[in-house]
């Protein structure tokens, strides 16, 4: 291939060469393929098999029902449905007794989604300090990371994928431009703004201390860091920001089962509602384009201040 000819990232292939099942695929980002795939793999391993007929999916149903939460089960059945679609297959979610017996499941079972807690301002003060008496290097990173994925309100996606290039600093403090996300899905970027705090937990100060500390000039901000506190050349992995998510709490006394990578987002709209920052400026930092998820975390807060009548 020649080196000018433009390709796409995710598949290698010149544009001229990509066919129109290349480009289908491409409109969904590589980790919720990647995804999919996964799930589509647990299909087979207990027990579908592919294509899967009406009744291959009536059985695996009935078999997982006890097994998995309505949540697991509904995403793994849409991504066999995906599947069926890409090779050219009818999806057995199309038949009306596979549509029954998920719907009995659900009403049986409940589909309520997992929910996880959300590291408010005062826990994440807490975390932080516990943070502070791991090794230097680990201790730098883990801080900066939480403080960008709180104050940013980033998913773990758009924080690992954060590059030093994406920096750019002023007096107010700096701006992170988000080369791709899960609601910017084409690329077209982003920019968040991060302030110093008044307080002595910032995030821009404590960004800067990790890069001083790391010596990290170019590329990805957030690297591996080993147990002798060495920096690895790649960036960090999506499931690495959960799993230090899970142990900083753990350190700070929290029970780390009931927190995920998605919390420091969570924390950061919960305490914003809390202070009763408006809507509007929420949804700026969080870039949510429509309202409806934002207005799960107000409910919960505007609940939480209702007075009792006794």
């Amino acid at each position: 291939m020649n080196k000018n000819t433009p390709s796409t990232p995710d598949h290698g292939k010149p544009l001229e060469e990509m066919t129109a099942a290349d480009f289908e695929r491409a409109s969904r980002a590589a980790s919720t393929r990647r995804e999919n795939a996964k799930d589509v793999r647990y299909f087979v391993q207990q027990g579908g098999a592919l294509p899967a007929s009406p009744a291959v999916m009536v059985a695996w149903l009935t078999k997982v029902a006890s097994q998995l939460a309505p949540a697991t089960i509904q995403r793994r059945m849409v991504s066999v449905g995906q599947w069926h679609k890409e090779n050219g297959y009818p999806s057995p979610l199309d038949d009306p007794q596979v549509k029954r017996v998920f719907s009995g499941i659900g009403r049986t079972v409940g589909l309520a989604q997992r929910t996880v807690a959300p590291l408010v301002r005062d826990d994440l003060l807490a975390v932080l300090a516990a943070v502070e008496r791991q090794k230097p290097m680990r201790a730098a990173r883990d801080s900066a990371l939480l403080l960008m994925m709180f104050c940013a309100a980033l998913r773990r996606g758009s924080a690992i994928n954060v590059r030093v290039e994406d920096i750019t600093e002023h007096e107010l403090g700096i701006d992170l431009i988000l080369r791709r996300s899960k609601t910017d899905q084409a690329g077209k970027g982003l920019v968040v703004s991060i302030p110093y705090a008044q307080g002595s937990k910032c995030p821009v100060k404590a960004i800067a201390k990790w890069r001083e500390l790391s010596g990290i000039t170019t590329g990805y901000l957030f690297r591996s860091v080993n147990k002798h506190d060495q920096i690895g050349d790649d960036k960090l992995h999506a499931d690495s920001v959960c799993r230090i998510v899970k142990h900083a709490v753990k350190l700070a006394g929290l029970d780390e089962s009931k927190y995920s990578s998605h919390s420091a987002r969570a924390g950061f709209v919960t305490s914003a509602a809390s202070a009763q920052m408006p809507l509007a400026e929420i949804a700026q930092v969080t870039k949510h384009r429509g309202m409806q998820s934002l207005q799960r975390y107000l409910r919960v807060v505007d609940q939480r201040r209702t007075k009792s009548l006794l």
